[in-house]
C-alpha cells in the first residue's frame, strides 16, 4: 500500500529538485498551509483495524496510547506534547471522538512508567476545536494546554486555555477548560502555544510563560504568570516579544518569513524565546544586523518577568552573518554544486535557516538550537542542494551581545547534525516538500548536558531499483527507478561531547517494507499486515516524532504518530489519516555507538598512559574501544602499534591532533 501510495513521488530524478516542472518553492511559512478546518462534535466510536506491535528491541520501548482523527496535532516542533517526570508521564494530545467525531478533542494520558497508560477524555467538552496542545507539569499538577479554533472575530479566532488534574498526578479529576488571556477578544487570534514551566528551588516558586503567534494581528506574543494558587495559573498581559512590524519582514494571508516561536527557561530563571527570521531589507542585503534568514532570540534573567536583547544595537541576540560565511569558507557548506547531471554548476546566493526548529538551554543558561539550514537564492530554496543539513548552534551566553569568531570559546558554535539533501528532495502526495513537513526536536541528558539528543521522523530511502535497461542512477541521469523499501522512520542522534560530534543516524523503528524480486523478475513488497478488507496494506510509518524532557545519558523519550491507513485507503496523506499515538522511550548505550565520518571522531581528550593501556589490551585481547575511532591517531583508520608510537610522542612533546 505504501509503495503505491508514495508512487509519485517515488518516479523522481536523484539529483535536486523538480523545478523544471513545478519551479523552485517560495520562502514562506507553513502556517497556513498547514493549518486544517474544524468539523462537527465528536461522538465516540472505534473503528476496527490491526493494531501494529512493536518488537521493543533492546533500543526501543513504544506502546500504542491513543488514536487521534488526524495527525495535525504534532506537526509542529514549537509544541512539547510529552512531559516525564519522577512522578510520572503525562501526555497532551487531540483524541479520536468517532469516524464522524470533531479533530478537536483534547485528551490527556497518564502513565507511571511511559508503558501502560491511564486515558483522560474530552479535556475541551463544550469547546470541541482544540489545536496544538502541549503537556508539562510541575510538582503537584499535569497540565495541558492548547488554543482553540473559535472562527469567532476578524481571524480565525484562536483562543488559549489550559487544564489541569485537581486531585495531582493521576488524580483522574480534571479541571475545566481554563483561560489563559483574560483580557480575550475578536482582534486576539492565538496560535501555536510553546509552554514552559520553571521552578526556583529557593523561593519554591512556580513560574508559567507562553510563547505564541497570532494570526491576525502578526507578531510574536508572550504572557508570564503572575499567581499561582492550587494549580490554578494567573497570566499577566501580553506582550510583544517578536515585532515584525518594526523589526522583521513582516506576513501576508499567504504565510509569514517568521517562524512560530519556541520557548525554554530553566530552574534558575535564564531562558530564551525564540524564532527564525529575516530583519527588515535581511532578503536583500540591506539589514544592518544579518542579512541571512537567521535566529533571532529574546532572553529572560528573571523566569520571564522581563525579556531583554541588544547585540549591534537591534532588539534581539541572533546568529550573526559572519557565522554563515565561516561555514562556506571553512568547507562545510558550498555555494557551487558541481554534478554530472547538470549542464551548469548550480550556484546559490545564502544560507536559509528552516522555520521548523527546536531549542533547550542548559543549567548555564547556554542556548542549544537544533535547525536546518538550506541553501537559498533570490526568492526561492533548494530542497536537494548538496550541503543542506540539520546543524546544532551553540553560544556561551556571556558573549550573545557582543559574539566572537565562530567556532571558539566566545563566538557561536555549529556542528552538523544530519545530511537531509536527499531527504528534503522528496514530496509528499500534496507535493510539499520534506524541508516543511520534516522537523528535529532535542533533549538534554539530566544526568550529563554533554548527553544532547535529537529525534526527527523522516523518509529512509532504502535501496534503489531499476524498472527498467537504463542503468543506475550513477549511469544515467535520466533513470526512472523506484525506491521500494523508502519509508518514514523515527530516527534518533546522540552527542556525548555537547554538540561538537555526533553519533550516526540511528533508525530505531526500522519497519521499511520487506521487499523482494519473485521469480518471474517482479518487485513485491509488502508487510504482514492487512486492513479488514484484506487487500489494504497497513504498512507501518512513523510521522512528527517529539522529544520529551526527563533525557538521561542512556534514554531519550518520545511521541510519535502512526497513520492508521485502513481508516480511509484512498486517503494517501499520511497526516490526513486517522493517527495511533505512540509513546516510550529510546536507549543508546556507549557499545552502539558510531561516527559516520572520520572528522566526526574526537580523539580522547588528554591522553596518558591509560589510553596507552586500552589500545594494547585492544591489540593483544581484542578488548573493545568505545569509539574504537577515537583511539585512530595517527589517521590510517588502524588501530595498531602505530597508534601507540604517536601517542607517546604527541604526548611527551606535545600536539596530540583533536581529530583526523
Amino acid at each position: 500500500m505504501h509503495f503505491i501510495r508514495y508512487a509519485a513521488s517515488l518516479l523522481v530524478v536523484i539529483s535536486l529538485i523538480s523545478t523544471a516542472d513545478k519551479g523552485p518553492f517560495k520562502l514562506n511559512s507553513q502556517h497556513i498551509a498547514r493549518f486544517e478546518p474544524s468539523s462537527s462534535l465528536f461522538i465516540p466510536q472505534y473503528e476496527p483495524s490491526p493494531i501494529f506491535h512493536y518488537n521493543n528491541r533492546n533500543t526501543m520501548h513504544v506502546t500504542l496510547v491513543d488514536s487521534a482523527n488526524n495527525g495535525y496535532g504534532l506537526i509542529l516542533p514549537n509544541t512539547k506534547p510529552l512531559h516525564v517526570t519522577q512522578d510520572g508521564w503525562i501526555l497532551g494530545f487531540r483524541q479520536w471522538a468517532g469516524a464522524n467525531g470533531s479533530s478537536g478533542q483534547i485528551g490527556a494520558a497518564y502513565s507511571s512508567n511511559g508503558l501502560n497508560w491511564t486515558i483522560y477524555n474530552n479535556l475541551n467538552p463544550g469547546l470541541g476545536a482544540g489545536r496544538y496542545p502541549s503537556a508539562f507539569g510541575n510538582l503537584d499538577y499535569p497540565y495541558i494546554f492548547w488554543n482553540e479554533y473559535t472562527t469567532i472575530g476578524e481571524g480565525y479566532g484562536g483562543r488559549m486555555y489550559y487544564s489541569f488534574d485537581e486531585f495531582g498526578w493521576d488524580g483522574g479529576s480534571w479541571s475545566s477548560p481554563m483561560e489563559i488571556d483574560n483580557s480575550w477578544n475578536g482582534e486576539h487570534d492565538q496560535w501555536v502555544i510553546s509552554p514552559d514551566h520553571s521552578f526556583n528551588i529557593a523561593s519554591e516558586e512556580n513560574w508559567f510563560n507562553i510563547v505564541y503567534d497570532d494570526w491576525h494581528r502578526g507578531n510574536v506574543w508572550g504572557m508570564h504568570s503572575e499567581a499561582y494558587i492550587d494549580g490554578s495559573i494567573i497570566f499577566g498581559g501580553e506582550f510583544i516579544l517578536f515585532n515584525e512590524d518594526t523589526d522583521f519582514i513582516g506576513g501576508t494571508d499567504e504565510g509569514s518569513f517568521t517562524s512560530s516561536g519556541i520557548l525554554d527557561i530553566n530552574n534558575d530563571g535564564i531562558g530564551y524565546a525564540a524564532v527564525t527570521a529575516y530583519f527588515i531589507d535581511g532578503d536583500v542585503g540591506g539589514s544592518p544586523y544579518a542579512n541571512h534568514h537567521t535566529l533571532a532570540l529574546k532572553m529572560t534573567e528573571d523566569y520571564g518577568a522581563t525579556w531583554i536583547g541588544g547585540q549591534s544595537g537591534s532588539n534581539y541576540f541572533y546568529i550573526p552573518d559572519d557565522v554563515f560565511y565561516h561555514m562556506i569558507a571553512s568547507g562545510d557548506f558550498s555555494l557551487e554544486w558541481n554534478d554530472e547531471c547538470f549542464d551548469e554548476p548550480l550556484i546559490i546566493s545564502s544560507l536559509f535557516l528552516t522555520y521548523d526548529f527546536d531549542m533547550r538551554v542548559d543549567s548555564n543558561g547556554n542556548p542549544h538550537v537544533i535547525v536546518g539550514v538550506i541553501g537559498s537564492d533570490t526568492g526561492s530554496v533548494y530542497p536537494g542542494y548538496i550541503d543542506n543539513a540539520l546543524y546544532h548552534f551553540t553560544i556561551d551566553k556571556d558573549y550573545l551581545t557582543n559574539p566572537g569568531e565562530p567556532q571558539t570559546a566566545t563566538g557561536w558554535n555549529y556542528s552538523k547534525v544530519l545530511t537531509t539533501n536527499d531527504i528534503w528532495v522528496w514530496e509528499d502526495i500534496d507535493g510539499s516538500s520534506y524541508w516543511q513537513n520534516m522537523f528535529p526536536t532535542i533533549a538534554i541528558s539530566e544526568e550529563d548536558e554533554n548527553v544532547i539528543w535529537v529525534v526527527t521522523s523522516m523518509p529512509v530511502q532504502g535501496e534503489y531499483f531499476v524498472t527498467d535497461d537504463s542503468g543506475t542512477p550513477e549511469d544515467s541521469c535520466d533513470d526512472l527507478g523506484l525506491y521500494p523499501e523508502w519509508n518514514e522512520e523515527v530516527i534518533v542522534i546522540k552527542s556525548i561531547d555537547g554538540g561538537a560530534s555526533w553519533w550516526c543516524p540511528y533508525n530505531a523503528t526500522q519497519t521499511i517494507p520487506d521487499c523482494y524480486v519473485n521469480i518471474d523478475g517482479v518487485l513485491v513488497c509488502g508487510p504482514d499486515m492487512y486492513c479488514p478488507d484484506g487487500i489494504t496494506y497497513l504498512e507501518p510509518s512513523e510521522q512528527n516524532v517529539h522529544a520529551g524532557n526527563g533525557a538521561t545519558n542512556e534514554q531519550v523519550n518520545i511521541i510519535f504518530g502512526f497513520p492508521d491507513w485502513c481508516s480511509d485507503p484512498e486517503n494517501q496523506l499520511g497526516i490526513g489519516n486517522k493517527t495511533r499515538y505512540y509513546a516510550g522511550w529510546i536507549e543508546l548505550l556507549d557499545e552502539d555507538m558510531s561516527y559516520c565520518e572520520p572528522g566526526d571522531c574526537p580523539h580522547i581528550s588528554d591522553p596518558d598512559i591509560l589510553v596507552i593501556v586500552s589500545i594494547v589490551n585492544h591489540i593483544i585481547f581484542d578488548s573493545p574501544l568505545q569509539p574504537e575511532c577515537a583511539y585512530d591517531f595517527n589517521c590510517d583508520e588502524l588501530i595498531d602499534i602505530l597508534d601507540i608510537v604517536f601517542l607517546v610522542n604527541c604526548i611527551l612533546f606535545g600536539g596530540c591532533p583533536d581529530e583526523c
